[in-house]
């Protein structure tokens, strides 16, 4: 086998097979590809599986679609990370296209026979199982998210299984950099077209064609590999033009060895995951947003608190949000039994600007901006309804310091858009955190009376500076509202 990659972050081994049937008795296209595959990530292998008894870690068959696949969808497995419909993301893009799949396949009503055709065409570009429906492969999905890969994949067998035939894998997920997938990748396609072993014509003549579409993947340009990050074309043109008139320079960081940029360009980390309908005029008060704070850097206090724990810990991501929360009380020394936080003081001590501003696009709650070359900022967005209160605007802005502290490495920019399209994962665990830094249980079971709660949520909110709301869904999770209580009020469990 001719291994390529690390497996305990992302390694793929494959090698060729002779088959023993005729070539005439092979299928026509790629019938001169047999071989095996091995994938492995965070060192579980995916295509481990039983057959007639024996146990196997690589499976065997046509390694031609797989090849063809991800030299056709290339630049939209590397780069692509937005959904073309509206969703609501779950935890992977295994978890939410097969859902969406499942959900608008059977549907009579026109439209969405129309979003499933979408759904579809975005599930031909990142799952493995489109090279070749008929294979015995797992049900894999490749896509970008912000400066990483996600692999993801859940346990479904293969459609057409020969007897006695059982994969091993259980569900999962895995966000890894950039490079750990990229080049392991690129290298296998290089192998693969470069030791092909065709010997009739027409078999000959595949392999060249595959060989000339590699060739020509490998001299795409990097405005072009970026390009497959915009899920909204509109947006990217408005981009284009503001990129234009404000001279700004693309800070993109390509891979030396595979046509794959490693780091978008800010404007894009920014802009391009978003798949609704973003008003132009706000796109260009959020990259001049970009424009001011492209310039500077971060106090020592903010660099000490920033650090990258996964999203995919083993954890819920409101009990993460909150571990998190309750480590940045205790780094800045913020007492347990604090009642009030006053986070707009502390923000402003960490050296992060703070900006108001009412945006055309009310779905959006905040933005935040911090890394390598960005001097860090928070916008309220004072058009949504979540900010038209103090407690409110207090709230996105613990939620986006999450996102400024924990949501990028020190090395790495964040430009972070919260918003519905974002990541729940992302999303949540920065709800919890801005919960538990406002207000931890032992400050609320100490200002908790004998009184009716419902009679005390008023006071509360006011002493802590937080929604009603918010305050009610979090004390739920601390269990210092019973769920009786809980659903009396009309809330909901994180």
């Amino acid at each position: 086998m001719m291994k390529f990659g690390n497996p305990e972050r992302f390694e793929i081994s494959a090698q060729w097979l002779r088959d023993a049937e005729p070539r005439e008795l092979l299928p026509k296209d790629f019938g001169w590809s047999m071989g095996e595959l091995k994938i492995v990530v965070g060192g579980v292998s995916l295509t481990d599986h039983q057959i007639h008894g024996e146990q196997k870690d690589a499976i065997r068959w046509y390694l031609g679609p797989v090849i063809a696949w991800l030299i056709r969808e290339w630049k939209w497995l590397m780069h692509e990370e937005a959904y073309a419909w509206p969703t609501r993301p779950a935890d992977s893009s295994a978890i939410t296209v097969s859902a969406d799949l499942q959900r608008f396949i059977a549907s009579e009503y026109r439209p969405d026979r129309e979003i499933y055709k979408t759904i579809r065409e975005w599930w031909a570009r990142h799952a493995l199982h489109s090279a070749d429906p008929s294979a015995l492969y797992p049900d894999v999905f490749i896509r970008r998210v912000e400066d990483n890969v996600e692999i993801s994949w859940l346990d479904q067998q293969p459609d057409f299984p020969p007897d006695g035939f059982e994969l091993k894998l259980k569900p999962g997920t895995a966000l890894l950099p950039v490079e750990d997938v990229a080049e392991p990748l690129w290298n296998f396609l290089k192998w693969a077209v470069k030791t092909a072993p065709a010997l009739e014509k027409e078999d000959k003549h595949q392999v060249a064609i595959l060989k000339s579409k590699l060739t020509d993947v490998k001299g795409l340009a990097a405005a072009e590999l970026e390009a497959a990050h915009f899920a909204n074309e509109a947006i990217r043109s408005v981009i284009e033009n503001a990129r234009k008139a404000s001279h700004w320079v693309p800070n993109r960081r390509v891979l030396p060895d595979a046509p794959v940029i490693a780091e978008f360009d800010t404007p894009a980390l920014m802009f391009g995951g978003l798949n609704v309908n973003f008003g132009e005029q706000d796109i260009l008060r959020l990259f001049d947003l970009l424009v001011q704070h492209r310039v500077g850097g971060e106090s020592d206090g903010l660099k000490s608190l920033v650090s990258s724990p996964s999203i995919y810990e083993f954890i819920q991501p409101y009990a993460h949000g909150y571990e998190l929360a309750y480590a940045v009380r205790e780094s800045l020394g913020i007492d347990h039994q604090t009642a009030f936080v006053d986070i707009h003081q502390i923000v402003y001590d960490l050296g992060i600007k703070i900006h108001s501003e009412a945006l055309d696009t009310a779905s959006v709650r905040g933005v935040a901006i911090a890394g390598a070359g960005l001097s860090p900022a928070i916008l309220i967005n004072e058009k949504n309804k979540f900010n038209a209160s103090k407690g409110g605007r207090r709230f996105t802005l613990a939620h986006e310091l999450c996102h400024i502290l924990f949501d990028r490495s020190s090395a790495k920019r964040l430009s972070h858009v919260s918003g519905p399209w974002a990541s729940i994962r992302v999303e949540k665990r920065a709800n919890a955190f801005a919960a538990m830094f406002l207000a931890t249980p032992h400050a609320l079971s100490k200002a908790l009376t004998g009184a009716e709660l419902s009679g005390q949520m008023k006071n509360l909110s006011e002493r802590f500076g937080i929604g009603i709301i918010a305050l009610r869904e979090h004390m739920h999770n601390l269990d210092l509202i019973s769920d009786e209580e809980f659903q009396q009020g009309g809330g909901w469990r994180h």
